[in-house]
């Protein structure tokens, strides 16, 4: 599609949709939704227009459309149709592979789209950071917004305390970029290093805990499968520690939150010292109640919200909220063991590439091993499930904006046969 270096205006359009979605992000769920809803559409349309039907050949994309039809079913024969139906959108959940194979189209027709998206990312990253930082020092951000409470910043994200899941999702993101767009050369690996030294600091005085166990445990798959970052990664986090220590003696406050308050927490629940709360502990319960009346099929996308209130679902005081905050312990309670089956094949993919990659780097097998540029997507999608970390609901549309974007890349690498179903490179 590209003659004399001149991408279509089609594509440019689109690509520039997917570049302003750290901005778009910033602004709430509404206008990225939009804009990933738009390439989903362009999509769709051009794929059927063109009969791309290569696009659709994978095992994700087969099981992505399948778990979204069940959902969608289940809904249609739950106690409140309507409710599960409208709730976040989930009857058009499957716009989110749409999207996530629109990114694939547009990387395979746009070869400055990684490298427009990664400085957009890191100005967002840097910005997103400064204004959390002046808050966090000041009580105001550069626009008069407030701190959520103490110990907890907002920055440019008004009223939600949202700005440290932000920047972690972004910046591991951004991290995979930059060894998309450039050589590995030492600055390079330098900037990445510096540039996840700036995220652990915002997010560990944002008092946001999960993000902050995303980026720890990211960090510590970078020691274990990358052997070249792991003097780099150890220097960048103990930078980042002495960095977040010099300014807890100055506002001591986020130490209160997200270390004194943390390990008393920690040590409530049934099964003391897991990085979550005993609150999130009651959602989980009753979420497991609803398993257990509809171990089958669940009792409908999006309706433990309202199920939660239900008396026998209940477990102490706070046990009923919006969703169960852990994405496999909603779909057990909303889409039972059928749903539970789609989850467990997806991540123990990751799982089993995974493990395959580090049994080759244990033997010394270089030459089996996904290349590290495009094994770091397989990396971030699994810390965006790890099982042992409070989530957020697996059909809000802010959080599958940043879910998607890396599963673009990947069914992009999949799909190119750098992967042999032996887990050999070409």
């Amino acid at each position: 599609l590209i003659k004399d270096g001149v991408v279509p205006r089609d594509i440019i359009i689109f690509s520039f949709l997917v570049i302003l979605l750290p901005i778009a992000l910033i602004t709430g769920p509404a206008i990225p939704d939009i804009f990933l809803s738009l390439v989903a559409l362009y999509f769709l349309i051009k794929s059927i227009s063109k009969k791309l039907w290569n696009y659709y050949r994978s095992p994700i994309v087969y099981g992505f459309l399948i778990f979204s039809l069940y959902g969608v079913i289940r809904s249609v024969f739950s106690d409140m149709p309507i409710e599960s139906l409208t709730n976040e959108g989930s009857v058009f959940y499957f716009r989110y592979i749409f999207f996530a194979l629109g990114v694939w189209y547009l990387l395979d027709h746009n070869p400055y789209l990684s490298k427009c998206l990664l400085y957009v990312i890191i100005i967002c990253v840097l910005f997103v950071t400064l204004d959390g930082l002046y808050q966090y020092f000041i009580g105001t951000n550069f626009f008069g917004n407030q701190k959520y409470q103490a110990g907890r910043l907002t920055g440019l994200f008004g009223d939600e305390p949202i700005i440290g899941r932000y920047i972690s999702y972004i910046s591991i993101f951004g991290f995979a970029l930059m060894y998309q767009s450039f050589t590995p050369t030492k600055p390079i690996m330098i900037f990445s290093i510096v540039f996840l030294v700036i995220a652990e600091v915002i997010v560990f005085l944002s008092g946001e805990r999960s993000p902050l166990f995303y980026l720890t445990l990211f960090s510590i798959f970078v020691l274990v499968y990358i052997p070249q970052f792991r003097l780099y990664r150890i220097i960048g986090f103990l930078a980042s520690t002495l960095i977040i220590f010099s300014i807890i003696q100055l506002n001591p406050t986020a130490k209160q939150r997200m270390v004194d308050q943390t390990v008393i927490q920690m040590s409530e629940t049934a099964l003391p010292f897991l990085p979550y709360s005993e609150l999130h502990e009651r959602h989980y319960v009753a979420a497991l109640k609803m398993f257990q009346e509809s171990p089958i099929v669940g009792m409908g996308t999006n309706t433990f919200r309202f199920q939660c209130e239900k008396d026998q679902f209940q477990y102490k005081s706070g046990s009923c909220t919006s969703h169960p905050h852990h994405y496999y312990f909603q779909v057990l309670a909303e889409l039972g063991l059928i749903g539970f089956l789609f989850i467990l094949s997806f991540v123990g993919f990751f799982l089993f590439v995974g493990l395959k990659q580090l049994y080759f780097i244990l033997r010394g097998q270089k030459e089996q091993l996904i290349p590290f540029e495009q094994f770091l997507f397989f990396m971030i999608i699994f810390v965006y499930w790890w099982p042992l970390i409070p989530h957020m609901s697996l059909y809000n549309n802010w959080n599958n904006v940043l879910m998607m974007l890396p599963l673009g890349y990947l069914l992009r690498y999949l799909s190119n046969n750098k992967i042999k179903t032996n887990g050999h490179p070409q």
